[in-house]
């Protein structure tokens, strides 16, 4: 469904130049595909996330969460009924109490990952720097317990403030959350507000001088420098081909470096698809389809992808 005339100017009064209509995503997304939102809205509080998922639910009309689309996969017909952003409003962290050993801080769900890592750093806590590197925002990244070799996020989450479907605000304590590899139990149609995090006390030169080379060492392994979709597919569990991870099952399938359209397999890490410069999610799509049959035809394993995609 798209939006009506009326309901476009009812979302203009509630949200003024916060909000926009028949916007292309292309440019909201990390890979830079996909067709235009009906609607996008930036809420700069609670109150207003509440009202815009209210309004939203009151009209019948689809809402999606969109952080900085660093693993979403918007297609090329768009985006039909609301998408809210937290990327502009819900940028906030600090210290929410501490003891001699740790500390405990709230970052809400539109604060950049990186910005949050840096800073964890500055103030020498550690805990953070295993998502060094990740993309995306706070927010994403705990809704699917986002990590790397270090860690996965969930292991430092003390509690999450939610935003439902219906507009309730609530809090979830880390044990309702039950977070496994790279999914939790938050409900896909809820808004995470913000996370408490539980870090160490530590020594700020040793973290940046970790954090510095696990920078250096992505930059190295992956195509950070171009539009991409992040890891595409989920390590798979151990099984008859030991525990190889996704790439490398990528790798023997023969898939590294095979284009559709503007759509490539990096040559740095088989994991990752990168836009070429005129890719459609149309391109990305049938390449992913591509390698998970290759992929089978090799191993006998089904890769499971990590990415969310979204639209028609």
């Amino acid at each position: 469904m798209t939006l009506s005339t009326t309901q476009k100017q009812e979302l203009e009064n509630l949200f003024g130049e916060d909000c926009g209509f028949d916007l292309s995503l292309s440019r909201l997304t990390g890979i830079h595909v996909g067709g235009p939102a009906d609607a996008v809205v930036w809420p700069k509080n609670e109150e207003e996330l509440a009202r815009a998922v209210l309004w939203a639910r009151e009209k019948k009309i689809p809402t999606f969460v969109l952080g900085k689309g660093s693993n979403t996969l918007v297609l090329d017909g768009g985006v039909r009924g609301l998408v809210i952003s937290l990327t502009k409003g819900f940028r906030n962290f600090s210290v929410s109490r501490e003891n001699g050993e740790h500390v405990w801080v709230q970052a809400q769900g539109g604060v950049p990952t990186q910005q949050f890592v840096r800073w964890c750093v500055d103030q020498g806590f550690a805990g953070a720097e295993r998502l060094a590197g990740v993309p995306g925002t706070i927010g994403g990244n705990v809704f699917m317990n986002a990590g790397t070799h270090l860690g996965d996020v969930g292991g430092l989450v003390e509690e999450v403030q939610i935003c439902d479907a219906k507009g309730k605000i609530s809090v979830w304590p880390a044990a309702k959350l039950q977070f496994e590899y790279r999914k939790s139990s938050i409900p896909p149609s809820s808004v995470v507000i913000s996370a408490v995090l539980k870090l160490k006390k530590g020594e700020k030169e040793k973290l940046e001088k970790e954090v510095r080379g696990l920078f250096e060492k992505r930059g190295l392994d992956q195509p950070v420098d171009l539009p991409n979709l992040g890891s595409v597919f989920k390590n798979p569990p151990a099984g008859k081909q030991g525990r190889k991870k996704a790439w490398e099952l990528i790798v023997d399938a023969g898939c590294k470096g095979v284009r559709v359209g503007g759509a490539r397999v990096s040559e740095k890490h088989a994991n990752f698809i990168i836009n070429e410069g005129k890719a459609t999610a149309k391109d990305v799509l049938i390449l992913i389809g591509l390698i998970k049959d290759k992929v089978k035809e090799a191993t006998g394993i089904v890769l499971e992808t990590e990415i969310k995609v979204v639209g028609e």
